[in-house]
């Protein structure tokens, strides 16, 4: 049986304008097949998105980013999403509405350089590993529980237009966007913070992760591990109840998580390096739920002035 959606996060649906989108062929060449409908897939189908109703995504697609209409794929229980498409720089197709219990799969052409798939916000966990190279996969298989739209990115491509979304649920129904993700006014906070220039989004999880002393992780090539000053995820938005673990980095250096406001601090900590992964001890953690809505500024004690500073938006429900 289908959900529908409270009143609260109805609204009614904009219809797709214009005439066939026949230009999708090129779009649609990259999907598998589908189900037990017969499509093979090849490189001469189309979907018609004429009379797709069309959800609302806000100004998501303003940028450009390939955005061609939603392609309906409701009723297949595979879709295929190429990373790094079009210029290198798209996901393709950017738009796909699909029913529970469908498995998304996104393919990497290898163009372009680094690109992941991650949750900018909405119900469905999108967090895909930041890989330079083709023949890569990901898949996520949606339930009821990621009934509705979420839209999400290639974080380091976000701002040039490689930008996607998925809708979830066999209703003609259109969702709002739940959550505010409008940027945040940080002040000067971040002035002398190199990697803050956007705000993740990941709403309505039990718990988020951050590194502390950049993004980690052990590059092989190097035989070292990869560190910095940094909190891996300065900038962050998430829902009340939301607990966020800091992990520290090994080899990173001695820092520390301490609230401008005092409500929580963690030590000041550093975690030695073995020589190899397979040598590594446990990284230390520290954890701290938040409930209170607001700009919740931290910075490290140790190298506030040097700009490892961060910040938890909590963000209430707008209805």
């Amino acid at each position: 049986m289908s959900r529908t959606p409270s009143t609260s996060r109805r609204r009614a649906l904009a219809l797709a304008a214009g005439g066939t989108l026949g230009t999708l062929a090129g779009c649609l060449g990259s999907f598998g097949p589908f189900g037990d409908d017969g499509n093979d897939g090849s490189d001469d189908e189309f979907v018609d998105t004429t009379d797709t109703p069309e959800p609302e995504y806000g100004h998501w697609f303003d940028a450009d980013s390939g955005y061609a209409g939603t392609v309906d794929r409701r009723g297949d229980d595979r879709v295929t999403i190429a990373v790094g498409a079009g210029n290198g720089l798209r996901l393709d197709p950017a738009a796909v509405w699909v029913d529970y219990d469908t498995t998304v799969r996104w393919e990497w052409t290898g163009e372009a350089g680094v690109h992941d798939v991650v949750t900018y916000d909405g119900p469905a966990a999108i967090e895909s590993k930041l890989v330079d190279g083709a023949d890569h996969e990901y898949a996520v298989t949606v339930s009821e529980a990621d009934e509705g739209v979420t839209r999400y990115s290639c974080r380091p491509h976000q701002g040039v237009g490689e930008r996607g979304a998925i809708v979830v649920g066999p209703d003609v129904e259109s969702y709002v966007t739940e959550y505010d993700t409008t940027p945040v006014d940080y002040g000067d906070w971040f002035a002398e913070t190199p990697n803050a220039s956007t705000t993740a989004n990941p709403l309505r999880r039990d718990a988020v992760t951050v590194r502390v002393g950049g993004p980690g992780g052990y590059d092989p090539e190097a035989e070292e591990w990869d560190t910095a000053p940094v909190y891996e995820t300065p900038a962050l938005r998430v829902t009340p109840g939301t607990t966020v673990r800091w992990r520290w980095v090994p080899g990173a250096g001695e820092h520390s998580v301490t609230a401008e406001d005092g409500s929580f601090e963690s030590d000041l900590v550093a975690v030695e390096a073995a020589e190899s992964p397979e040598d590594q001890e446990d990284e230390h953690v520290f954890e701290h739920s938040f409930s209170e809505p607001g700009i919740h500024r931290y910075a490290c004690e140790r190298h506030r002035e040097n700009g490892m500073r961060g910040a938890v938006v909590v963000e209430p429900s707008r209805h």
